[in-house]
């Protein structure tokens, strides 16, 4: 009822969302001005456009505590020209021990000492980007959006950035060319922000306040930048990027002979209008992205893997959004793969993504994957609108469609899958109050009841604490085709089949934070919280209830201590086990029914600023009808600024009662890096887990030998664990040039 109270009031608080959205530019405002002069980006701020330019206030905490004048003081200066917004930072520190943590671009930016600016260009507290730097000039650069927990860095673009140390000071100066950021050109107020990584002290600050509960990247807390006149336009807004590689590979399991596959393809990127964006892509490989990490599963249910195929990426929010982290009715991974999660070749697609105007974002999207073997070729198709109604509030809605092909390309009119579905999101003025209200339905032939879910929720923060409760209603008929929903499907392991049940579920989290009264102990702030998930069947039965309680404190020398009790309450449907083993004679599932069961835990990582660091965990308690013993360890070696060598394991040992099986998965990855150079780096990447039962190596050489320019060179091979033996290997050179 509060929420449904909140959403009726929404007419009533537009007055007051603008009016706290203008007090804060007000308090916060930098001016920027046109510059005449040739800024040679170097880190040196001797021209006279640095001198005369307008500075920056003081900087504030943010973290571990707000509300103070940041230890360490920052100033900021803004330019611009035809071509590029300019940035001018000087970051005082009286003790330049500064913490690089990698040289590797996008990684370990929020653990070394650094600076970074938030822009919303749009200043509609909805979408923007963030441009940030180490101390010693690694880039690290993301897209952000209203609604996600952390920004996307898998988004990559071309600017410049340099620094220099002094014994007092480091100093920064950032070019961010004006064609890759999306903005009107009426526009005279941005929204801005800066964040600083003060490592010595163990803090990060900030030029406009930002109340601790809220994110730091939280747009709706920016400062404004006024420029002397709008921005134009840049034009000739595009970029081609070709790329020609070759795999070598063999199949050892299928006793294949050596294949060697030569390919070349093309992406582009087209900027239309002052704020869309059209991506081409035309037989695109991925082959220098990561491989995932493997993780241990422990649960029942699939789990999910993040999407980091860059043609996916910019503007990915307004597809992968859309629902919950449980149940995401779009979900880009599924593009490219079967019903079996066996790859298929992706043919060709556009996506046109962007700002309309400042309150609406649009994006389409459409992709062709070819026949391989008895899967057919499917064309997939996302619409989606972002609609921004009273200051911070919007409404969305999305349509998803696949069509299959048959052997001469004609449609098969009866194999379709459909999505659509609208949410509501509400945000206070003040950031405290947020809610949401949602509907989603699948469409597939024959299918015509009970193929719909939705949910609606609430979130509570003030300083110190926070509470979120959502309540869902899942249909036992809804299909997610195109995305990605976690427990709706029930595989019996006895009959060989899948039961598919829907559910209802509420779901609760809060957490409170005690912040000491002597501020020169060594405590920052002391936690407690948890999260009740409770889960019904459609007849309102009980099904399962999961649920985490913890408390951590946390040091000023960044070091962290919790602990965490979790009691659990299962009716499992469907027979069920984790050994792996498929002679259900040898091992037997274990049987359907209701299940009690708790487990302990604690986590330790210690100070995270020093070369060598480490993080431990243990765990243990009941596991359904068995025992669990958990244990982990973490240990990083930071050999500044070349050599980074990690490993971590993790160890489970499930023990059941005759005559089920007992298991033990261990799982362990070495990463070794190495940096030649800012732009030449060596990853090796070591997974051995017997869960999967495999042992993987991934070594990869990348050459950045110009700007968003590379050369990959790809190791992989994978062996079985049980038996061991080399399953499969590959090697991959690919070239890709930005134009």
């Amino acid at each position: 009822m509060r929420l449904l109270y909140l959403l009726l009031l929404l007419p009533s608080t537009i007055f007051a969302q603008t009016l706290d959205r203008t007090a804060q530019q007000a308090a916060f405002q930098l001016a920027i001005t046109r510059t005449s002069d040739d800024i040679r980006v170097d880190g040196d701020l001797s021209e006279n456009t640095w001198q005369t330019a307008a500075v920056t206030s003081e900087f504030w905490l943010k973290w571990p505590r707000d509300g103070a004048p940041a230890p360490e003081q920052t100033e900021v200066r803004c330019a611009y020209d035809d071509r590029y917004l300019y940035i001018a930072v000087t970051a005082h520190d009286t003790t330049p021990n500064y913490v690089i943590q990698s040289l590797k671009r996008d990684i370990g930016y929020w653990d070394s000492d650094g600076f970074a600016v938030v822009l919303d260009p749009s200043n509609a507290a909805v979408n923007g980007y963030f441009f940030g730097t180490s101390a010693n000039g690694v880039q690290t650069e993301a897209l952000l959006a209203t609604g996600n927990e952390e920004e996307d860095r898998n988004w990559d673009n071309t600017w410049v950035v340099k620094t220099r140390n002094y014994p007092d000071r480091w100093t920064a100066e950032f070019a961010i060319p004006l064609r890759i950021l999306r903005f009107k050109e009426e526009q005279t107020t941005w929204g801005i922000n800066f964040i600083r990584n003060d490592l010595s002290n163990g803090v990060y600050s900030v030029w406009a306040r930002i109340p601790f509960q809220f994110d730091g990247l939280d747009l709706g807390w920016t400062g404004a930048l006024q420029w002397d006149k709008a921005p134009s336009r840049v034009k000739g807004n595009y970029n081609i990027i070709p790329y020609v590689t070759t795999t070598f590979s063999k199949n050892f399991e299928e006793s294949e002979s050596l294949k060697t596959k030569p390919n070349v393809g093309l992406d582009a990127k087209i900027g239309i209008g002052s704020g869309l964006n059209l991506d081409v892509t035309v037989n695109p490989d991925f082959s220098q992205v990561e491989i995932d990490e493997q993780v241990v599963n422990l649960t029942r249910f699939d789990i999910q893997l993040p999407e980091k195929r860059t043609f996916f990426l910019e503007n990915g929010d307004l597809f992968g959004n859309f629902g919950i982290p449980p149940i995401r009715p779009f979900f880009s991974r599924t593009i490219g793969l079967d019903n079996r999660g066996t790859p298929l070749p992706i043919l060709g697609g556009l996506r046109l993504t962007g700002n309309l105007n400042a309150d609406t974002r649009i994006g389409a999207m459409t992709m062709l994957t070819g026949k391989q073997g008895e899967s057919p070729s499917r064309q997939y198709t996302a619409l989606a609108a972002n609609y921004r109604v009273f200051g911070r509030s919007t409404v969305s809605g999305y349509f998803l469609d696949r069509e299959e092909f048959g052997n001469r390309g004609e449609i098969l009119k009866k194999q379709f899958s459909r999505n659509a579905g609208m949410e509501l999101g509400y945000t206070s003025s003040d950031g405290k109050w947020s809610g949401w209200l949602s509907h989603h339905r699948s469409f597939k032939p024959g299918i015509s009841k009970e193929n719909w879910w939705g949910n609606f929720g609430g979130q509570y923060r003030v300083r110190g604490f926070s509470w979120l409760s959502d309540f869902l209603h899942m249909g036992e008929n809804y299909y997610a085709d195109l995305g990605f929903e976690r427990r709706i499907e029930n595989f019996d392991l006895v009959r060989d089949t899948t039961l598919r049940i829907g559910y209802k579920f509420w779901y609760n989290e809060f957490s409170y934070q005690f912040f000491p009264k002597n501020k020169g102990g060594r405590l920052n702030f002391a936690e407690i919280g948890g999260e009740i998930f409770h889960v019904f069947n459609p007849n309102g039965s009980f099904n399962e209830s999961s649920n985490t309680l913890f408390a951590s404190l946390n040091f000023k020398n960044t070091s962290e201590l919790s602990f965490k009790f979790s009691p659990n309450w299962a009716d499992v449907p469907v027979p069920f086990k984790f050994d792996g083993e498929e002679d259900l004679q040898k091992c037997p599932a274990l049987p359907a029914g209701m299940y009690q069961f708790a487990s302990a835990g604690f986590e330790w990582s210690s100070d995270y600023r020093q070369p060598v660091f480490y993080g431990i965990s243990g765990g243990a308690g009941e596991f359904y009808n068995g025992k669990q013993l958990q244990a982990g360890i973490e240990l990083t070696c930071r050999f500044q600024p070349i050599l980074n060598v990690a490993v971590r394991a993790q160890y489970n040992q499930l023990d059941f009662p005759a005559p089920y099986c007992d298991v033990e998965f261990l799982n362990i990855t070495p990463r070794l890096e190495v940096f030649f150079a800012k732009n030449i780096w060596w990853t090796t990447f070591l997974q051995y887990n017997t869960q999967a039962d495999n042992f993987n190596i991934n070594s990869r050489f990348q050459w950045r030998f110009r700007p968003m320019s590379d050369l990959f060179v790809v190791y992989t091979d994978n062996y079985g664990v049980e038996v061991f033996g080399v399953k499969n290997r590959a090697l991959t050179a690919k070239v890709n040039w930005w134009f």
